[in-house]
């Protein structure tokens, strides 16, 4: 029963990761290592149910209304997106760049909220990311988890072959590497063509998720990297005074 579900998970998140653009059962079978039978039944079970829609025999499918109305219906973080959308957009419209809201869950990373206003063609086509330790973002929210949650994570994106930044492959020196992350108010560094950017949101005293931005590496320059960093931290401490009660004394 587990093993179906998983497949039937898989499936979906595939198909949403894809859409608008269908996708053929052909190619879900292959891609997820399904057979072709098992998929096939799988995807007719999840159309009768609304999930998915089929575009046509040729194309496949994409995903249907029942995932609409249900990421409509839900309230996952509803104060903290209710604070962070409005400083998010104006942010990145005045920064001319890309910025976006993440989570950390099971050692994924979930970005809750993206807006783009650069000339980078970023697009958040997936549930969740397994770039922990090659995002901004993902260091930052790696950075204040346990101890043993953070050397557990880097065991599993390893094994599991995803990209680890220069210096966050070592178990002997993550420890003191991610503290010094965690104590201090953001982290910033160059990725490719990239320059990266994230600053941590707090729910009453207590980290919550990280607010993280990208510019192109050829915009980075030492007068705009203070402006992004400036724009950036006091995004983050106005998300996080939203989320804090102002208690009133007398």
């Amino acid at each position: 029963m587990v093993n179906v579900l998983e497949k039937a998970f898989g499936i979906l998140e595939a198909i949403v990761a894809s859409t608008p653009e269908p996708m053929a059962p052909a190619q879900l079978a292959k891609d997820l290592n399904i057979n072709r039978a098992t998929c096939s039944r799988l995807l007719k079970q999840l159309m009768e149910s609304g999930y998915i829609l089929k575009v046509s025999r040729q194309q496949g499918y994409a995903a249907g209304p029942k995932l609409l109305t249900m990421n409509n219906a839900a309230s996952f973080e509803h104060d903290l997106l209710a604070a962070a959308v409005p400083v998010i957009d104006r942010c990145a419209e005045a920064l001319k760049c890309s910025v976006l809201l993440a989570q950390l869950h099971q050692r994924k990373r979930y970005v809750l909220y993206h807006c783009n206003c650069s000339q980078l063609d970023i697009r958040i086509s997936r549930p969740c990311y397994d770039d922990i330790f090659s995002t901004a973002t993902g260091l930052v929210l790696i950075a204040h988890s346990e101890a043993e949650e953070q050397i557990a994570c880097l065991r599993e994106q390893k094994a599991a072959g995803c990209r680890i930044f220069p210096g966050f492959g070592s178990e002997k020196t993550l420890k003191n590497q991610l503290r010094t992350i965690a104590g201090t108010e953001g982290f910033d560094c160059e990725a490719g063509r990239q320059w990266i950017y994230a600053f941590p949101v707090f729910r009453d005293g207590r980290f919550c998720a990280a607010l993280g931005a990208s510019i192109p590496r050829v915009e980075h320059t030492p007068t705009f990297h203070r402006q992004v960093r400036k724009a950036l931290s006091h995004a983050a401490q106005e998300i996080s005074s939203s989320l804090t009660p102002q208690y009133i004394v007398g």
